[in-house]
């Protein structure tokens, strides 16, 4: 096993490999396989991280923001990717878990709240009593650019959050759901409040009474999002791609759609 406390660790890697040059302060990133890479674009820190990269051949990739500061805890299996985008925050504590070589995608400026939990699968099989199938089969999870996922929300495996979309605190989102773009959704199991709405990041905890009165409009369309041929992405044929390609490959492919590509309404979902 392969354990990283500082960035002086990282130098003493063999088998595993870190690049970037991250700021790590109180956080462990360990490897109990071999052929992982944990990508961290220029400013990123890790503080109170705790990443366990428990198989091989995975990727965990941090972009770059104004506040990229990661206090998260993940843990990454066989065959994975983690992928987050810029300028979004966490409030910590928030819990990934990616296991049976699937993925998540969390796009560009996204806000996850504190408690929020994402899991690709379920920790053990479940079967059905006369066919003897297995029917809880583990799935990647895919969350657009500017989601908002509220306090204690629980992202369960096969979800798929539209660019635009808004979780409410304490909702669980069941598996295979899809949320469409610019929609608030509450519940348990989750379930559309309200359509055809956006957020803005401006935080509201020092409003004055007059400062309030400054966010009863927002004229700007920004955060509204759509359907665009040619630049709205199939999210499935991207998990398919994700899964077939090499460590190297997949590595590219992430820069490319993910970072590179920053058309508007590429997660959109209606």
């Amino acid at each position: 096993m392969e354990t990283v406390n500082s960035q002086k660790d990282i130098e003493n890697l063999d088998k595993n490999r870190i690049e970037g040059n991250p700021i790590i302060t109180n956080s462990t990133i360990t490897f109990k396989g071999n052929n992982n890479i944990l990508y961290c674009e220029g400013n990123v820190k890790l503080n109170n991280a705790k990443f366990a990269f428990e198989g091989s051949n995975s990727i965990v990739y941090l972009s770059s923001s104004m506040n990229s500061q990661y206090s998260f805890t993940l843990v990454i299996y066989n065959d994975s990717t983690f992928f987050i985008g810029r300028e979004g925050n966490m409030s910590s504590p928030v819990n990934i878990n990616i296991q049976e070589n699937q993925n998540v995608i969390i796009g560009a400026d996204c806000s996850l709240s504190s408690g929020v939990n994402i899991r690709t699968a379920d920790i053990h099989p479940i079967y059905d009593n006369q066919t003897k199938q297995r029917i809880n089969f583990a799935q990647s999870v895919f969350i657009g650019d500017h989601v908002w996922i509220g306090h204690l929300a629980y992202i369960s495996r096969g979800v798929k959050i539209g660019s635009g979309a808004i979780v409410e605190n304490n909702s669980f989102i069941p598996h295979n759901a899809k949320i469409r773009s610019n929609s608030l959704v509450v519940g348990n199991p989750a379930k559309i409040e309200k359509q055809n709405v956006f957020y803005t990041k401006e935080f509201l905890g020092y409003h004055r009474a007059e400062d309030s009165l400054n966010t009863h409009e927002y004229k700007s369309d920004v955060f509204i999002y759509e359907f665009v041929n040619k630049e709205t992405l199939n999210m499935n044929q991207i998990d398919k791609i994700l899964k077939e390609l090499d460590i190297n490959s997949r590595l590219e492919f992430i820069q490319k759609l993910f970072v590179r590509n920053k058309r508007k309404n590429r997660f959109t979902i209606n």
